[in-house]
């Protein structure tokens, strides 16, 4: 039977453990319990063996966990990455072409089976305004290209000549929609700077 502690001023507080009477059961149960002998009254306050510890929820298991297996491991082949060398070389081919027909060295019909409409109508309408403006010979000054996807590649051309500085953009496309399917690259837009 514990009793509540007496505290002294200052002392912690402790609890005093007081033994029940004999014949009386140190619980209050309904039943009475029979009287036991001498030696049955020492109270263990720490039991006799210590059960085996169990962490966390694994004291939940009916049966002993096994270890997990080892993860086999996958090669994840990643799609190949279009080649921007072919791009670049486009991208330079293209400028050369529009620098000579701009110039005047080669006719703009040439541009027909590997543009489209509006690209071919653009190209058109510039030669017509540096034809007019008596630009003289067009040169590259450089160009470049990159390939934003397979099939497709995308760059810029530097025109200058001694009254001119021209930025040109430019989209190719391999297999574009065509009335004669081909396997040859279309310039499909073309944009270039406003001419003053």
């Amino acid at each position: 039977m514990l009793h509540p502690p007496t505290r002294r001023s200052g002392a912690p507080a402790h609890l005093h453990i007081v033994r029940a009477p004999a014949g009386e059961s140190p619980f209050d149960t309904a039943e009475p319990e029979p009287a036991r002998p001498a030696g049955a009254d020492v109270v263990h306050l720490r039991p006799r063996h210590t059960p085996p510890r169990v962490d966390g929820s694994l004291a939940l298991a009916p049966v002993a966990c096994a270890p997990a297996p080892r993860p086999t491991l996958r090669l994840i082949v990643t799609p190949q990455e279009p080649d921007p060398a072919e791009a670049r070389l486009r991208a330079q081919r293209l400028a050369h072409s529009l620098a000579e027909i701009v110039s005047g060295l080669r006719t703009v019909t040439q541009l027909r089976p590997y543009a489209s409409a509006a690209v071919y109508k653009n190209v058109q309408q510039l030669t017509r305004t540096l034809t007019d403006r008596r630009v003289g010979r067009v040169r590259v000054r450089s160009s470049n290209g990159r390939a934003p996807a397979d099939g497709v590649a995308e760059g810029y051309a530097r025109l200058h000549a001694e009254t001119l500085a021209l930025t040109v953009a430019f989209r190719l496309e391999r297999d574009a929609p065509t009335p004669r399917p081909t396997t040859t690259w279309l310039c499909t837009a073309l944009e270039h700077d406003r001419l003053r």
